[in-house]
C-alpha cells in the first residue's frame, strides 16, 4: 500500500470502530514497516513494538 492507501484505510477503519491495536496487527500484516505505522497512527515506536511482541 501507498502512503494515501495507508491513510485512507486507517480513517475508513476508525469510522468502523477498529481499534489502534487491531490497526497495528493488520497494517503490520500488510507489510507496512513498525516506524511507518506509528507514524500514520501518531503513536510511539515502542508502543507499536509492545503490542506486536504479544503477536
Amino acid at each position: 500500500m501507498n502512503e494515501a492507501q495507508v491513510k485512507h484505510f486507517i480513517v475508513m477503519e476508525r469510522q468502523k470502530g477498529t481499534t489502534i491495536e487491531e490497526l497495528i496487527f493488520i497494517l503490520h500484516d500488510n507489510g507496512v514497516p513498525e516506524y511507518e505505522i506509528s507514524n500514520y497512527l501518531e503513536i510511539s515506536i515502542k508502543y507499536v513494538e509492545e503490542i506486536l511482541s504479544d503477536y
